[in-house]
Parts: C-alpha cells; structure tokens; sequence
C-alpha cells in the first residue's frame, strides 16, 4: 500500500491514493479435483474398517464404546466423503482411472510419484490398523 505525503501550511497530511475498483470477471469458478484413485480410496476405507472392526472385537463389552465407533465412523466419512461430494457437485470429471496406472499427486511440498503418494496417503490408516491389531492381541 502506498501513503502520500503533503505538506501544507498547517502540518504534514497524511493521505491514501485512490482505490481503482477492479472489473468482474463472469468466469466461473474450476472444477475441483479430488485427485484419489478409486482404488487408493477404497484401500483407505477398508483399512479404516478394518480399525473399526478390531476395535470393536477388542473392547466388544466396553460400556458406551459404541459412541465412539459412531463418532469415528462419522469423522471418517466426512474426511474422505466430503472432497468426493464436493468434487462432483462442482462438475468434475471422474477420470481417475483412466490413467492407465500412472498416477501422482501434487502436494504443498511438491509433485509425488503414485508409490510415494500411497505411502504418504496410507501411512496413518495402516499404522491405525496395525495399533488396533496390537490393541486387540494385549486384551
């Protein structure tokens, strides 16, 4: 932002330029993109099933253990749901698996092949399932 200064007779006076109002543009917004395979998708909610499952057998007698089921169920669906409903309310195209098995992801910190993409993308649910598989062997 730019300030002006004058000097006047009285004192030094401060002011801001003129604001140029910007044209509309009528361009409508891009189509979003949720970039996941359908495959890599269904992996992520078969291990959060899995989780969920474990879980479930390992505190099968948990007094109100099954708020917390709903609750994580309810997360889950909304974490992964969301961007896909989102994604196609805005018109995007359901390419993904057109890609032949070349796949990847653009991420903040840079382009990610589609192993490294699965790795970064399955790590937590994995490590979940794994949690919940040692969870389930200590009751």
């Amino acid at each position: 932002m730019r300030i002006d200064f004058q000097n006047t007779e009285t004192g030094s006076l401060v002011t801001a330029p003129q604001a140029q109002p910007r044209e509309a543009t009528a361009e409508p917004a891009p189509p979003l993109s949720f970039d996941i395979p359908r495959r890599v998708l269904r992996q992520l909610v078969l291990a959060a099933a899995g989780y969920l499952a474990v879980m479930a057998a390992a505190f099968r007698a948990g007094e109100g253990i099954g708020i917390i089921f709903v609750v994580f169920g309810v997360v889950l669906v909304g974490y992964y749901g969301l961007p896909v409903a989102m994604a196609r309310a805005s018109g995007a195209k359901g390419a993904e698996d057109d890609r032949c098995g070349a796949w990847g992801i653009d991420t903040a910190s840079g382009y990610l092949t589609g192993r490294a993409a699965w790795a970064q993308i399955m790590t937590v649910p994995l490590l979940m399932l794994a949690w919940a598989i040692f969870i389930a062997f200590l009751m």
